[in-house]
């Protein structure tokens, strides 16, 4: 058992321990749009509970994002729809908060428009998503358990060629 003494040190501790990562944080570049520029490999999958746009079952997609660091994106994506493949490109928007949280909407070659909330890691070279909408423009329903991960392909937006293809 701690001594009183003991404990008004360890409370004093934690507290200049937690105003100390407070500091840190508020010193920490805040994202924007821009923090979203070049292109992600992503993969995602789940399961259609419920949405009637798509057939019911497992749901799996790989594909291509490239994000213009304005708000833009556009890629390519291969979908498994309890076993369906269906290929699609998409172009879309895109917002980003300054806690590195945003919300991204693509309009499928297709016709179905699927959204995503997401959340930008490992010092902007990965995303982390979960669908929250997809369905025909204007009447996105939810119904899919559909998440996944991107991974940025090359450094500073730029590909190989240097180029961001």
């Amino acid at each position: 058992m701690m001594s009183r003494t003991n404990r008004k040190l360890f409370v004093i501790a934690f507290t200049i321990l937690l105003m100390s990562g407070a500091a840190g944080a508020g010193a920490q570049e805040q994202c924007t749009a821009a923090s979203l520029d070049g292109s992600y490999a992503f993969q995602v999958d789940g399961a259609n509970v419920s949405n009637p746009y798509l057939p019911p079952g497992p749901f799996a997609a790989v594909g291509r994002n490239t994000y213009d660091g304005k708000g833009h994106l556009g890629g390519s994506i291969v979908v498994s729809a309890n076993g369906s493949i269906i290929p699609a490109t998409y172009t879309g928007t895109y917002t980003v908060n300054p806690d590195c949280t945003g919300h991204k909407s693509a309009l499928l070659s297709l016709g179905l428009v699927v959204e995503f909330d997401f959340v930008i890691d490992d010092n902007l070279r990965e995303i982390r998503m979960i669908v929250t909408r997809a369905g025909p423009p204007n009447a996105g329903v939810d119904g899919l358990t559909v998440s996944g991960t991107a991974r940025k392909l090359f450094a500073h937006g730029k590909s190989k060629d240097g180029h961001g293809n």
